[in-house]
């Protein structure tokens, strides 16, 4: 019997796609000018510690509750990374982050995911994201891309939680082990779905986890070799 091919599944924001400039140099001088903070590197440091405390914006349907939330969560970066303490400037950002216009996709996306779904895989994405995502995706012809699209705001649960893979699972009639969920966050992607029994691969696009011990690709370009050698277990191998 031919065995079955593993569902892919793939985060949005830093796995497929970017706001351009991207947090760190939205938030440094580059761009904010005299108000930003002194580097991109700063902010990305900024930003990976407010990630590490787990206070990145939840899901917010009211346009002007996300838009303060975002514009608190700019603030607190611009401090902590050596920015000016400015509310306009951390709202600026904020109204600049906030508009699909401004999203891009990473150049090898769009080739990864016809050759996975030529190849013949189910492609699927989990994001934690508003509706809005759905504005991006369709400018970026990446609706169509996907078997399902599965966003926190819209189904009531955010990664890292098992409800939102196990809800995807469903939704493609397919087991977590003969899924493989690629992300960039090693929490919020890389537990969340090894806890919900899929096998999990890290993006790194940045290098910023040099030591994961886990599978690991720095770009999408290697994803199709790689996926062909994971150790998958699907559900005909259990029985």
């Amino acid at each position: 019997m031919t065995r079955p091919l593993p569902a892919i599944l793939f985060d949005a924001a830093d796995t497929l796609l970017e706001l351009t400039p991207a947090f760190p140099e939205l938030l440094s001088v580059s761009w904010l000018g005299a108000e930003g903070a002194p580097s991109a590197q700063d902010v990305r440091e900024a930003l990976w510690a407010i990630g590490a405390e787990g206070h990145w914006p939840d899901d917010e349907p009211d346009a002007d509750a996300r838009l303060a939330m975002w514009t608190a969560f700019f603030h607190d970066a611009l401090r902590r990374a050596g920015g000016a303490d400015s509310h306009a400037a951390a709202q600026r950002a904020a109204r600049y982050a906030l508009d699909p216009a401004h999203y891009r996709l990473y150049p090898d996306v769009l080739p990864c995911l016809d050759a996975l779904r030529a190849a013949g895989h189910q492609v699927a994405l989990v994001s934690n994201f508003d509706g809005w995502l759905r504005d991006i995706l369709a400018a970026h012809q990446l609706t169509e891309r996907f078997d399902e699209v599965v966003i926190s705001s819209e189904v009531g649960f955010e990664k890292p939680r098992p409800e939102i893979f196990a809800l995807t699972c469903r939704r493609l009639e397919r087991s977590p082990a003969e899924c493989v969920f690629i992300g960039d966050s090693l929490v919020v992607d890389i537990d969340g779905a090894r806890d919900a029994g899929m096998h999990p691969l890290l993006i790194d696009r940045y290098g910023r986890f040099p030591d994961h011990p886990g599978p690991k690709v720095s770009s999408l370009d290697t994803l199709m070799d790689l996926v062909s050698s994971l150790p998958l277990v699907t559900t005909e191998d259990a029985r």
